[in-house]
């Protein structure tokens, strides 16, 4: 099998870019200066080409060095190192309360705190962790609370305020005033539907029920963005995480939204990479082996995701998900995540491979050639005899 594999793509070095200004404009301690590139990404509600908010990337990098020193305090479970390292990044910021995104910068590392303690490599036990990561969001929900994100129109003070939803009191009571307002002020941004729909499933602050009316809900809402496909943005993260979700979804409205996902108005000749591959792996890596509910209707995806809409293959969306910890090794994410991909992929195309021949993926659709044996022919196979579907001038041929 050949696939060309893009080690690093032109949106991962726009990130990555984007995270450095902030490193640097840290380092240098230019917080004007950071306020300003935040204020700006923050008016215009600035994604990067995948979708991702340029002010999460400015905060990443601009917190970046503290949270490392978090980190090595966490893995010791030094809670005072902890709070003397977010203490010393609060003083460089200086005063908060009135001025919104320093207050955001100051709250960043303290979320970012929280979920270190999650993810459980501290040598503490479950509760003591849990109530240390309390301790942090109610600190980060101090600094915020003095900045209303709606009055201020602020996509990064919104998206800071659900993060830390759980400290408010009766938190399922806020989760959809808030996520809703936060979509509805950066609609274009899968990230902020995937979150709400994380908070409304049953491990949070939600029920089934109410996951796939707010599901719904928001595809209606952001239609003309992604189609039906804010259906699937929002179940997305809960089914790899809860395979029992399968009971729950609409497998025919999911299988319609994966389809607008991938099928930009106007068509692209070139797929959407990017969206691809990660809709490629989310399939692949639903429950399994699972035959109830929506399983088979959506793990079935795979098949024509990948023979309709995969040029190429980015490693990182397929490695295995990791907890929330230290930032990863990402050269070994990306060797975890090809091999992953080789894998899938040769047990997707195992019945022509057996028979010998090479499976190559190509801009304008999936290519059969015989591997050298002179006893190799190929047999005509309908859904790999054509271009990709956006590039042929026929109907498509009538299965039923």
């Amino acid at each position: 099998m050949k696939i060309p594999v893009r080690e690093t793509t032109e949106a991962e070095e726009a990130r990555a870019e984007i995270t450095r200004r902030g490193l640097r404009l840290a380092r240098q301690e230019r917080w004007g200066a950071l306020e300003e590139a935040l204020a700006e990404a923050d008016h215009s509600a600035a994604l990067t080409p995948e979708g991702t908010p340029v002010t999460r990337l400015l905060c990443d990098g601009a917190v970046q060095d503290v949270l490392l020193g978090v980190a090595a305090a966490v893995a010791r479970g030094d809670a005072e190192a902890v709070r003397r390292a977010l203490q010393g990044h609060s003083e460089a910021l200086g005063p908060t309360p009135e001025a919104p995104l320093r207050a955001l910068l100051a709250a960043w590392p303290q979320i970012g705190a929280a979920r270190l303690w999650r993810a459980g490599t501290a040598p503490l036990s479950a509760a003591a962790r849990a109530s240390l990561a309390r301790q942090h969001l109610e600190t980060a929900h101090l600094l915020l609370r003095p900045h209303d994100p709606r009055a201020l129109g602020s996509p990064a003070l919104q998206s800071a305020c659900c993060a830390v939803l759980e400290v408010l009191p009766a938190p399922a009571a806020h989760v959809e005033r808030n996520h809703e307002a936060l979509i509805a002020m950066q609609p274009a941004c899968p990230d902020h539907l995937r979150a709400y729909g994380r908070d409304l499933s049953p491990q949070r602050f939600g029920t089934w029920p109410e996951l796939d009316r707010a599901a719904r809900r928001m595809a209606m809402r952001t239609a003309k963005i992604w189609g039906s496909g804010g259906y699937c943005w929002v179940w997305l993260d809960v089914l790899a995480t809860q395979p029992e979700g399968l009971d729950h979804v609409d497998g025919e409205l999911f299988t319609a939204g994966l389809h607008d996902l991938l099928q930009p108005h106007p068509p692209k000749a070139w797929p959407d990479q990017h969206m691809a591959n990660l809709l490629a792996a989310h399939c692949a890596a639903l429950a399994p082996g699972r035959d109830g509910g929506a399983a088979p209707r959506i793990s079935g995806s795979l098949s024509w995701i990948v023979e309709d809409h995969l040029c190429e293959l980015h490693p990182l969306l397929w490695a295995p998900p990791l907890p929330d910890g230290p930032a990863p090794d990402e050269a070994a994410q990306r060797e975890a995540g090809h091999a992953r991909a080789q894998e899938i992929l040769k047990t997707l195309f195992d019945h022509q491979l057996s028979r010998g021949r090479q499976v190559i993926f190509t801009e304008q659709g999936l290519a059969l050639q015989p591997s050298g044996c002179a006893s190799c022919t190929l047999a005509p196979c309908a859904a790999l005899a054509y271009p990709r579907h956006n590039l042929r001038d026929e109907d498509p041929p009538c299965l039923t």
